[in-house]
């Protein structure tokens, strides 16, 4: 949504994507409630302790964000904005130190919090390109620029992910600890295809598509544009659902 021209969009659009942006992070919340609960068993895990705060800070924040875009304070509105929004990337990178076991000071504590942002950065504005899509359907005298501005986003976090992508398994192999070789032997060996189809779906497939939604937006045809956009959201859920299927089976971060 920070890629969005907020003095350009009819305040309509943020109350109803904000609301299913907000759904997501609550039922995100819910689902992890027992991961988080058994945290405080035995000896309190500080880093699951450390993600459920900030977990439940960045829910809150948006929520009142969401409730500031029904009045006319703009200062309290940007400020709840920002602030979720920094919750939300520090709770990330938190919650990506869980999944390897390397050093403080290692490639992948760098690497790894990279993959999840880029991953957020892509979920984020896939979902909110298609959403905005649909707002073309209800304000048709739109100017298409912030269409336009959000596919242009979309498209550069899905090439920036695609070539961090390819060159993450060498730079683990050659720079990663010897566990990290581990897994990606085991990666290579028992999941490539489970990985071919992750790339598949995620990065070729959508990448096919952001050429077929640029001739679209050119002719233009708001509508077409959506339903490619659509197929895109698809395709970028389905591979990440796949790379955290990956990760949970290896604990590498594509």
């Amino acid at each position: 949504m920070a890629a969005t021209p907020f003095h350009e969009l009819e305040r309509g659009f943020y109350k109803s994507t904000g609301g299913v942006l907000f759904v997501s992070g609550l039922l995100s919340l819910w689902g992890k409630t027992d991961l988080y609960r058994n945290s405080f068993t035995g000896a309190p895990d500080l880093g699951m302790v450390a993600e459920m705060i900030l977990h439940i800070l960045f829910v809150l924040l948006f929520a009142l964000y969401l409730f500031s875009l029904w009045g006319e304070h703009i200062l309290f509105r940007a400020r709840t904005f920002s602030s979720s929004l920094l919750t939300g990337l520090v709770g990330l990178a938190v919650m990506s130190h869980s999944f390897h076991r390397a050093p403080l000071w290692s490639l992948e504590s760098f690497l790894y919090p990279l993959s999840f942002f880029l991953s957020a950065l892509i979920l984020g504005g896939v979902t909110v390109g298609m959403l905005l899509g649909h707002w073309y359907l209800i304000d048709t005298g739109q100017s298409l620029d912030p269409f336009v501005r959000i596919f242009k986003f979309f498209v550069v976090s899905l090439i920036v992910q695609t070539i961090f992508l390819s060159i993450l398994p060498l730079a683990l192999y050659l720079l990663g600890s010897a566990k990290t070789v581990l897994d990606l032997q085991r990666l290579w060996q028992e999941h490539y295809f489970l990985l071919l189809a992750r790339v598949s779906a995620a990065q070729i497939g959508p990448l096919v598509l952001s050429y077929m939604i640029w001739r679209t937006l050119k002719i233009p045809h708001t509508m077409a544009a959506t339903g490619l956009f659509y197929i895109a959201l698809l395709g970028v859920f389905v591979g990440e659902i796949l790379g955290r299927q990956i990760l949970a089976l290896t604990s590498l971060p594509f």
